[in-house]
């Protein structure tokens, strides 16, 4: 297997730093591409040699008002900064800090870059992306560098599970970063033989390393099955379950296996025991801590309630916390032991909020890019969903869970 040579490592802090201290001087990014550069440098092959260099063609959009904005576009390579060497990934990264980013301000980045990240720039992105949530990252890669490295797949699940969007460019990539970054003097993009193939073979070795994506769900049906109002608007149709989860680990480590889903009722099967089916297929250790964030469109029944406070018993270091859009027969005295049971077996039960709602919709809708529109009185909805869900649990003489719950640090 011909070789692949890594860059030299930085010897920096991560490159999040910047939000504490000063940033390294980047010098004047790049406008575009020459055309033997783009097409040498970003040709997909399978195992490339001779190169050594990542190109970095980025473009920034802004978020307001529900209307997005082009903000900039460039191109970075690496670079030099006190005799250490900074990756392209690195060099967007302190000169966004430094010139764009603005907290109250939302921002879609797009990166189309003809390695994907080695293992420290993909563990510096998903830092950021964990600290940053108001910026939102797709990036297209021409290759995979040193995809067979568990290391390196490693730092694309991370950057995967911070909710980048990580995928293999195809023709209409390689056609885009052409017209935008490359200065083709009008002229077409011409595809090598080979593209198509090669993309096949690297976007499969690429669902190895992400493990089976998720189906997300489409825009229409969250907004319609997570809808917390009382009573559903025209078209009538049936509102199930939907449960949409993410595990994670306290010390910071990331699972191997795929850590987030979304499921609904199947074949008789409620979506909380698919849930707990597939939470046992993966293999935990009891002694280990683990946190799983549940997001779901009515709160379990008695029979789900029941088997999710067994799995909690299960594994005595997990903490399951359990958001629901609606309570599920409230008024019915056996749906309410249900939530008083999973409360009393140390599951945290709460109401979905603003919050919750904006977390699932970034996580676990196919939102192209599109920012969560909250509905008309969610809010409202969501408080008296949680003074119902209040008075159930304080008839086993609870206290206002929901605060506490809200303010652990997890």
């Amino acid at each position: 297997m011909p070789l692949q040579l890594p860059g030299p490592r930085t010897n920096l802090r991560p490159a999040c730093q910047s939000c504490l201290e000063q940033s390294p001087h980047i010098r004047k990014r790049l406008e575009k591409l020459y055309k033997e550069i783009f097409y040498f440098n970003f040709k997909n092959l399978f195992y490339a040699t001779g190169r050594h260099n990542t190109f970095l063609c980025y473009q920034v959009k802004r978020t307001q008002h529900g209307l997005t904005n082009p903000l900039d576009r460039g191109v970075f390579t690496k670079q030099y900064y006190s005799r250490t060497c900074l990756h392209a990934e690195q060099c967007f990264l302190y000169w966004f800090h430094e010139h764009m980013l603005d907290p109250a301000e939302d921002y879609q980045v797009t990166w189309y870059i003809s390695w994907s990240p080695c293992s420290t720039c993909a563990d510096e992105m998903a830092s950021f992306l964990a600290t940053h949530r108001n910026v939102s990252l797709t990036i297209f890669s021409a290759r995979l560098y040193y995809f067979w490295n568990s290391a390196y797949q490693n730092g694309l699940r991370k950057l995967y599970q911070e909710g980048a969007q990580v995928k293999v460019m195809t023709f209409q990539e390689f056609e885009d970063c052409w017209e935008n970054f490359v200065y083709n003097k009008g002229e077409s993009f011409m595809p090598w033989k080979g593209l198509s193939r090669n993309n096949r073979f690297l976007k499969n070795e690429l669902k190895k390393i992400l493990g089976s994506p998720m189906s997300l769900l489409k825009e229409d049906i969250f907004l319609y099955q997570f809808n917390n109002q009382q009573q559903v608007q025209k078209p009538y149709f049936r509102r199930r379950t939907y449960l949409c989860y993410q595990l994670e680990q306290p010390n910071g480590s990331r699972p191997q296996w795929p850590a987030k889903g979304c499921l609904q009722n199947k074949k008789g099967h409620h979506a909380e025991i698919r849930f707990i089916k597939r939470i046992h297929s993966m293999g935990l250790e009891q002694d280990q801590d683990y946190q799983i964030t549940c997001y779901i469109t009515w709160s379990p029944c008695l029979a789900c309630a029941c088997a999710l406070a067994e799995l909690k018993n299960h594994f005595p270091r997990l903490t399951l916390r359990i958001f629901a859009s609606r309570l599920y027969f409230h008024w019915i005295r056996k749906f309410q032991m249900g939530l008083q049971h999973l409360y009393k077996s140390g599951v945290l039960v709460a109401v979905m909020s603003l919050p919750e709602f904006t977390d699932c919709w970034e996580k676990f809708v196919n939102h192209r890019q599109v920012f969560f529109t909250p509905w008309d009185k969610l809010e409202e909805h969501s408080r008296s969903i949680q003074r119902r869900l209040r008075r159930i649990l304080q008839s086993w003489d609870v206290d206002d869970l929901t605060d506490d719950f809200r303010n652990l640090r997890l």
